[in-house]
């Protein structure tokens, strides 16, 4: 190695021991803040307890099983209309906006074209929205 390839790696060497040395110092801070603000729960007070058994109470969310995942939509009125529709169309609107596919590859699951799954995928986005309109005008 030449001197000029040696200073560099020492640099470089110099360079990794700091950068770690303040990310363990940042580590260690922000264990010391959480630490300072955190309560284990065993410590609440029995009318605190009562809190946070009503908070768990509100968060409930209705669960949908696509691609081997259980999907909690926490939502009652857009877990309803989720209910209403068919399995299909289902699918393609959870596997698209919470799973994060695209058309082409929810097209590849079911052996269609992207068209098809982006026209089912609209179709079934305006019947949700016929669906949540209904449940909020009461019809």
């Amino acid at each position: 190695m030449t001197d000029k390839e040696d200073k560099t790696v020492r640099q470089f060497v110099l360079f990794c021991r700091t950068a770690l040395m303040y990310e363990k110092k940042n580590y260690y801070n922000e264990q010391k803040h959480r630490a300072e603000r955190e309560t284990h729960i065993e410590m609440l007070s029995p009318k605190q307890s009562g809190m946070l058994e009503k908070i768990f109470d509100i968060y409930h969310a209705d669960y949908f099983s696509v691609m081997g995942y259980e999907i909690g939509i926490v939502d009652g009125d857009l877990a309803q209309a989720l209910r209403e529709l068919s399995d299909k169309y289902l699918q393609i609107v959870l596997l698209y906006y919470i799973v994060g596919l695209n058309d082409r590859e929810i097209g590849e699951i079911y052996g269609t074209g992207r068209t098809t799954i982006c026209d089912q995928r609209n179709n079934a986005i305006k019947k949700l929205r016929l669906l949540m309109e209904e449940m909020r005008h009461g019809k």
